[in-house]
């Protein structure tokens, strides 16, 4: 095995070479499309039995038409991610970087680029959204807790003061309790805070 088909043997996805048409008809596609989407490449090029668009997801199709055409208007590669059907049905998250091909005339001849499988990194990005909500519950039950707790500080504060001196140790004991609930309230709510911020 060579080198070149051993790279392109590890790789998670697929290169491509295609006609700039509606279709973005493939003139070549190397065999990741059907070990990672299970679409034999003979099947799409050409669009001998399927076109490429016609396994995209086809809300995703509008995007493609406009990133590329206004890449290939400023002769600049693009980069987006969109999804693909797999053969079984289901949709797996992409990304693609592309470019087009000119001739010495200036005369675009194809787009070349390559499309990677991303939807491993989408499965984690949604594992630590879930996270996130759960840790967000349970600060608010936290929150909950604390303001029960400052609410039996103060009954205990209004019942030592009635106990007049002989209340005193549970004065001091209600003062600890509300020192207690707002120190750990805050900290909850910084908890919080930091759960709703966004990643920059």
């Amino acid at each position: 095995m060579d080198f070149q088909t051993s790279i392109l043997g590890r790789m998670n996805g697929f290169l491509y070479r295609c006609r700039a048409d509606e279709n973005y008809t493939m003139l070549e596609m190397t065999n990741g499309i059907e070990r990672i989407f299970g679409y034999p490449a003979d099947e799409i090029i050409g669009n001998r039995a399927r076109t490429f668009t016609s396994i995209m997801y086809e809300e995703d199709v509008p995007l493609m038409d406009e990133v590329v055409g206004q890449a290939l208007e400023k002769r600049t590669d693009w980069t987006m991610e969109y999804r693909i059907r797999h053969a079984k049905g289901h949709l797996i998250w992409v990304t693609e970087t592309g470019g087009g091909i000119w001739d010495e005339k200036g005369e675009l001849l194809y787009l070349e680029g390559s499309i990677i499988n991303i939807e491993s990194l989408y499965q984690r990005i949604d594992e630590q959204t879930a996270d996130m909500r759960v840790t967000a519950s349970k600060t608010n039950e936290i929150l909950q807790s604390l303001r029960y707790l400052k609410l039996l500080a103060v009954n205990a504060g209004i019942e030592a003061a009635r106990a007049g001196t002989a209340g005193s140790g549970f004065a001091v004991l209600a003062a600890e309790m509300r020192t207690l609930a707002n120190s750990s309230e805050e900290a909850a709510r910084a908890i919080s805070n930091a759960q709703r911020k966004p990643d920059c």
